[in-house]
């Protein structure tokens, strides 16, 4: 096929196989060597679906037109790449035996083979046993038994199945069979196996995806038992029995609640820290001796891992997978296994604080805290130190592991017994102060405006503390005041719009605390609130950015001589300017660009309302409220400086289009004429 010329689908190049099935070599128009090698190059490169694999076994399956050959590379380049529906499996094995529509018996052998090759991939394990008195029943005659193996002599498959039965019927198999190494079918070659097992891992997350999509009521397939780095097994079950039932044959919740106490428990238990569910069997028949399996599997391995890691020997990849699915099974049991604790104590001192990362974090996430000293001693400090010299990079990712430790604990309060809050509550409190204190001292470290990323998770740490507080349960907790003065004077207005919304959303848990407030809160913190709002108010809204007033605003902790020296300098610059406006909608430096292109939308409609011969004058420059009278007073259109329909709101309602919300949400949340309204 010339290179310029676009490859025929799969389906149309099986369209052609089929022709060629059905029509002899010399009638055919397209060789059939072509067609093939394009149904292996698919095969090979990306797998076969299910219905390209059904529709090659259902051909191979029955004598045609097609040469030995051509069948033969077909079923050598079966790779599929979902599981293998049960379907396929019994078309296979309603080819084998003597017929006059059976393939040859090197089609058979390679079919079976084939079997053996991906029966770890098979969707319902279940098929194969189902069919094993098929298989059995070839060879129900003592005279075929004795013709097969006398004649057939050295064939592996066959010598190494009835060595199978003669070693337990031995009365049922007469005459003796090869014990030569060869008695047995060889495994696929080297190359076959590794293509098979890198296509099936390919599909690993859609196979995530399909669980998911089923509630996890099927087990998971990742693999091929054998394939390299396979930490952790698949689920099998080895010892089912005729009134027992397994986990692989479960397929829906329906199938899960009725055969429950009927289920024998997987080989190997540890299949759990990735297996769905098995997770749910676990967790709903829980055992002594499920617990102790799991528990030793864990301290043996956990142990090694260590072990070999202090001497530099250790196999990282290994231990990758098993910190990945023990965060996995973490974040399904919302808590960690004992042997995981004690693992963390001894390896997070030595941890470079790189490899693993977001595994590690998340499984520190879970630590369960009675003290935080105690857990600072024993854990944070050993990440903290661990991250401290990678950088922003690293200051960022420290931030997303306290919000999500944040978050865990107060999950823990909340669901926990009522005779314990008052525990979490000081464990919350102790956290909170601590990340702030870390938080403002990673923000004044480091140059202003050097990690967008950085500021941004410190953020996302505040929107969750502002918006779960619950009376009597979870108490408010305010971030420092300078922190938020700190946050607000970031060159973005995406943090701004952010801040206001975290001040906003306090202020709303503030409103919805049983009152009188003040009994529940000492008077500093209320004080202190309530001076950060005029603050944002003044900043913002009105005219009196960085204005300090005794118990009333901090003016964002800026000195009143300084003040006075920035408003002298701007009124030199231009008579109209003051330090009061200089951070208000109109003229804040990273809001002036996006209220003037909202001013033009707001005077673009107001102009189709009044009609265009009705407007003789446009605004020009930055808005203000004389400029408004101005404009109207001129011609233009006629708009409020405040007011629920007025300029500044009409703002607000523009940048909460664009994202930028939070503004908005405090002032509607704190403007006496605008809370209430939409």
């Amino acid at each position: 096929m010339d290179a310029a010329e676009e490859r025929p689908t799969l389906q149309e190049t099986l369209n052609l196989l089929h022709q060629a099935s059905r029509t002899t070599a010399k009638q055919r128009t397209v060789k059939v060597s072509s067609i093939v090698d394009v149904i292996c190059r698919y095969a090979s490169e990306d797998g076969l679906d299910q219905d390209a694999l059904r529709d090659i076994v259902q051909l191979a399956s029955v004598k045609t037109l097609l040469d030995q050959t051509t069948i033969t590379t077909l079923i050598k380049n079966l790779y599929p790449s979902q599981k293998v529906p049960g379907d396929v499996v019994v078309t296979i094995v309603g080819a084998l035996g003597q017929g006059k529509g059976k393939p040859s018996p090197g089609t058979q052998d390679s079919l079976v083979k084939w079997l053996i090759a991906i029966h770890e991939v098979v969707e319902d394990l279940s098929v194969l046993s189902r069919l094993y008195g098929v298989l059995f029943g070839m060879l129900d005659m003592i005279s075929i038994r004795l013709e097969l193996s006398r004649g057939l002599g050295n064939e592996p498959a066959l010598q190494g199945l009835l060595r199978v039965y003669k070693d337990y019927y031995p009365d049922i198999i007469l005459g003796s069979t090869s014990t030569s190494r060869k008695s047995f079918a060889p495994r696929p070659d080297a190359e076959w196996q590794a293509r098979i097992v890198a296509i099936q891992e390919a599909s690993v997350t859609e196979d995530d995806s399909n669980v998911d999509g089923q509630n996890g009521f099927k087990v998971l397939r990742r693999r091929l038992r054998g394939s390299k780095g396979s930490a952790i097994p698949d689920v099998h079950t080895y010892h089912a029995t005729e009134s027992s039932a397994t986990l692989e044959g479960i397929d829906s919740v329906d199938d899960f609640v009725e055969r429950l106490d009927r289920i024998e428990p997987p080989g190997q238990l540890i299949a759990l820290l990735v297996d769905p569910l098995l997770q749910k069997y676990v967790d709903l028949k829980p055992s002594p001796i499920t617990a102790g399996r799991l528990g030793n599997w864990l301290a043996t391995c956990l142990e090694e891992q260590f072990e070999e890691h202090r001497r530099g020997t250790g196999n990282e990849q290994y231990l990758s997978e098993i910190l990945d699915g023990l965060l996995r099974y973490a974040q399904y049991m919302k808590s960690l296994h004992p042997t995981v604790l004690a693992f963390l104590r001894e390896y997070l001192p030595i941890w470079d604080g790189q490899h693993d990362l977001d595994s590690l974090l998340g499984l520190v996430s879970y630590v369960p805290i009675e003290v935080f000293e105690d857990a600072h001693t024993t854990y944070l400090s050993s990440v903290e130190r661990a991250l401290a010299p990678h950088g922003i990079t690293a200051y960022a990712k420290l931030v997303d592991f306290y919000t999500d430790l944040l978050q865990h604990q107060m999950t823990q309060t909340a669901s926990g017994p009522a005779d314990q809050r008052d525990t979490q509550q000081e464990v919350l409190s102790d956290l909170i102060e601590h990340v702030a204190t870390l938080f403002t001292s990673a923000l004044v470290s480091i140059p202003p405006g050097s990690s967008t990323t950085l500021t941004s998770s410190i953020l996302s740490f505040y929107e969750l503390l502002s918006t779960s507080s619950k009376p009597h349960i979870i108490p408010i907790h305010l971030p420092p005041m300078h922190l938020v003065y700190l946050l607000s004077q970031d060159a973005s207005p995406t943090t701004l719009a952010r801040i206001c919304g975290i001040i906003g959303s306090y202020k709303l848990a503030f409103d919805a605390h049983p009152k009188p407030v003040k009994t529940y809160y000492p008077a500093e913190v209320t004080d202190a609130f309530n001076w950060c709002l005029r603050d944002m108010y003044n900043l913002v809204w009105v005219s009196r950015g960085l204005l300090v007033q005794d118990k009333k605003s901090k003016g964002l902790y800026c000195d009143t001589i300084l003040r006075g020296t920035l408003n002298e300098y701007l009124r030199r610059v231009d008579r109209g300017y003051t330090i009061g406006a200089a951070f208000t909608l109109s003229y804040n430096a990273w809001l002036a660009s996006l209220s003037a292109a909202a001013w033009r939308a707001v005077e673009k409609r107001e102009v189709g309302k009044a009609g265009e011969q009705n407007v003789t004058r446009y605004h020009d420059g930055l808005v203000t409220e004389k400029s408004l009278e101005v404009l109207k007073s001129k011609g233009g259109v006629d708009v409020d400086w405040e007011g629920a329909n007025g300029y500044k709101v009409m703002v607000l309602q523009w940048l909460t289009e664009r994202g930028l919300g939070g503004i908005r949400d405090l002032m509607f949340a704190t403007v006496i004429n605008l809370k209430g309204t939409a």
